[in-house]
């Protein structure tokens, strides 16, 4: 077997050892999870090495499922995009348990946040490297619990409990979509692997089913769409996707450790893999790209704005992130997927160091109780934080809009990736510099980063966190390799070693580079002089930034439409059953009462006094005969007895040769006047 199962095994190892070790290793639980992490990171280090030279390898363990056709193997299947999410997970995972070793000191649920955080850990593994379709879907659901138990930490504030609950409604609404999808890619390719439906997937081209064809409607839609669409429900539902976004800002209710963890290197980042990893399905219907490109474009754009208008420095990186996933979405619906997968590495690098970093000011703040920027010294934390603001503001574009870069949008050859490149990149640009330069100065002109954080979480921590975001500027250099190296792993609309047309919009690398610092000037304008632009005075942007910092309303609609309804339907149903059948049950309960009673009195009355009667009369007639048949009136009469039947006896026996003759003279007299009376009636 080999040695990469023990990838996903060593996190849930240290889960049992957690959960079974009956609270021995309390306040300890980051000895057994931080090695088991640390080893994991180390063995998919050594797997993207020999994916690197050797290619995709295919681990197979055993038969999950064997039952007429539907066959499920459990195996793994590590790919050139299998690793380099095992490095993203496995590495800020690692870090996350780090800092959460010192964050999490003196909880009372220290050892049980382990053991969920590396179970979630695991999770996440299994939906990166499993070859099974049915499989996935397992330990998607399974990933959605943990980030339940892990939101709901805290289960003392109401808030958190809230929080909770509602994350975990919106992602089992939406990963009813991914249960279809399963059922339905079953139902169409008669195998659930993931490379063998991948595989077949450009024979499925203009099969179509009927979708109300039990309502005798005719409404054909092509297979694979329903498929893909079905699979992106749920992908929305995982990566905040506008409708399905309202869990997200919420989740912010778990422990700083958690948001980096859910934000940076699980869960959400499982919708954008989900669907790079199912890109040659997704390639197949163009209608389903183009609702997958709308649906995030609209949710990068929407998360950008009400991100600007959000005072909370958390909920700036919760829309920030949504913004950001609807970018990945976007890319991957423009068939940009080599994009698509360099900034979800990128993102989840960048997005754990600010929220371990913010997370560490506000831990500060809390133990000193208040801001006091006068009586200590400049913390260096506030330049870290400032220089990761600068660096997502300005770096991007130059990231972006480079040569290489370009390349990776074009390098599946589809006409809307390159087109949906400037357009969406220049508007995503000046909207991310904004928020992120506005968030930061705000953070620091309040004093949110003067407190002195601790050893473990503070300056030198977060300058190991800064030095490894930094070397994701290194990866400018290899960006032409990074698109050789993954993109025999995803679909692509030309075959395999055709050169892309180079692109017509060709614009000077400065123009977007102008636009990113023109918005960290507006933020530096809007958020630190005290002018008022004319448009601002407009009547209709005051109504745009209420709207947009009630977030458009998604949670009052939900709250009116959705929460509310269902309340007053669980009300009713609750007064049907206690009006209804609790009545009628305690009603049969109170007949059957009633019946056991009138039993009781019958038997009491008439079978108990009956048998009663007839015992009594027994005992009656047992003292009579007693009475009657005395012992010695007993022997005298069967004295008497005997002596009758011996007389009798001897009577016979002097009688018996005289009753044998008269019975031999009757029987030849009847013989005689027999055969007289035969003779007569013959003649």
């Amino acid at each position: 077997m080999s040695a990469y199962v023990l990838i996903p095994l060593l996190p849930l190892a240290a889960c049992l050892v957690l959960v079974l070790s009956d609270r021995r290793f309390e306040g300890r639980g980051h000895r057994i999870a931080i090695p088991a992490i640390g080893l994991s990171f180390i063995l998919s280090v050594g797997a993207f090495i020999e994916v690197l030279s050797n290619g995709p390898i295919t681990v197979p363990l055993y038969r999950f499922v064997d039952s007429g056709t539907l066959v499920v193997d459990l195996g793994f299947f590590i790919d050139q995009l299998t690793v380099l999410l095992l490095l993203l997970v496995t590495g800020v995972s690692g870090v996350v348990h780090v800092y959460s070793s010192g964050y999490m000191i003196g909880d009372a649920r220290h050892s049980r946040f382990f053991a969920v955080t590396s179970l979630f850990t695991f999770a996440m593994i299994m939906v990166v490297m499993s070859s099974n379709l049915l499989v996935t879907y397992v330990f998607w659901e399974i990933m959605g619990l943990c980030s339940y138990l892990l939101i709901a930490h805290s289960a003392q504030r109401p808030a958190a409990g809230k929080a909770a609950t509602k994350a975990f409604l919106v992602n089992a609404v939406a990963d009813v979509g991914l249960g279809f999808a399963v059922v339905l890619t079953f139902a169409t390719f008669g195998t659930l692997d993931i490379q063998e439906v991948l595989a077949r997937a450009g024979s499925m081209d203009g099969q179509t089913i009927n979708l109300l064809g039990w309502a005798g409607v005719d409404c054909p839609i092509g297979t694979v769409t329903l498929i893909t669409l079905s699979m992106f429900m749920a992908v929305c539902g995982k990566s905040a996707q506008v409708p399905f976004h309202v869990w997200l800002p919420f989740a912010m209710e778990a422990p700083t450790p958690v948001s980096a963890l859910i934000h940076a290197a699980t869960m959400v980042n499982a919708g954008p893999f989900l669907l790079v990893r199912m890109s040659p399905l997704l390639i197949v219907s163009p209608a389903a790209m183009t609702v997958i490109a709308v649906m995030g474009a609209t949710t990068a754009l929407f998360g950008a704005l009400v991100a600007l208008t959000q005072s909370d420095i958390k909920k700036t990186l919760a829309y920030s992130t949504i913004s950001q996933l609807g970018f990945m979405i976007m890319t991957c619906g423009v068939g940009a997927f080599v994009a698509a997968s360099f900034h979800l590495l990128a993102h989840g690098c960048l997005k754990a160091f600010l929220f371990l970093s913010t997370g560490n000011a506000l831990e500060s703040v809390q133990a000193h109780g208040h801001v006091d920027a006068e009586a200590r010294p400049e913390a260096k934390s506030s330049a870290a934080v400032l220089v990761g603001a600068l660096l997502l503001a300005c770096v991007p574009p130059l990231v972006i809009f480079s040569g290489p870069y370009e390349s990776m949008w074009s390098s599946q050859g589809f006409v809307s990736g390159r087109v949906a490149f400037w357009g969406i990149g220049l508007v995503t640009v000046f909207l991310t510099a904004m928020y992120l330069v506005r968030g930061a100065l705000s953070a620091l002109q309040s004093g949110l980063f003067g407190a002195r954080p601790s050893l473990l979480s503070g300056p030198y921590f977060l300058s190991i966190l800064a030095s490894a975001t930094m070397l994701g500027v290194v990866l400018v250099t290899v960006w032409t390799r990074f698109a050789e190296f993954l993109t025999p792993a995803v679909g692509r609309r030309l075959p395999l070693g055709e050169v892309v047309p180079t692109a017509t919009l060709s614009v000077p690398i400065l123009l977007p580079l102008a636009v990113a610092i023109g918005g960290c000037g507006c933020a530096y304008v809007l958020h630190i002089t005290r002018r008022t632009s004319v448009l601002a005075q407009s009547t209709w942007m005051k109504r745009c930034y209420v709207h947009l910092l009630n977030k458009l309303y998604f949670d009052e609609f939900y709250e009116a439409y959705v929460v509310e309804p269902m309340l007053r339907l669980a009300r009713w149903l609750s007064r049907i059953v206690d009006l209804r059948i609790d009545r009628g049950i305690v009603g049969a309960a109170g007949g059957t009462v009633s019946l056991a009673r009138w039993l009781l009195r019958v038997v009491d009355l008439g079978i108990d006094r009956g048998v009663v009667g007839a015992g009594g009369r027994t005992v009656g007639l047992a003292g009579w005969l007693w009475e009657f048949f005395d012992t010695r009136g007993i022997g005298d009469n069967v004295d008497r007895l005997a002596y009758t039947v011996d007389a009798a006896g001897h009577a016979l026996d002097r009688g018996e040769p005289r009753a044998l003759q008269h019975h031999l003279l009757i029987l030849v007299v009847s013989l005689v006047a027999a055969i007289g009376l035969f003779y007569w009636l013959v003649q």
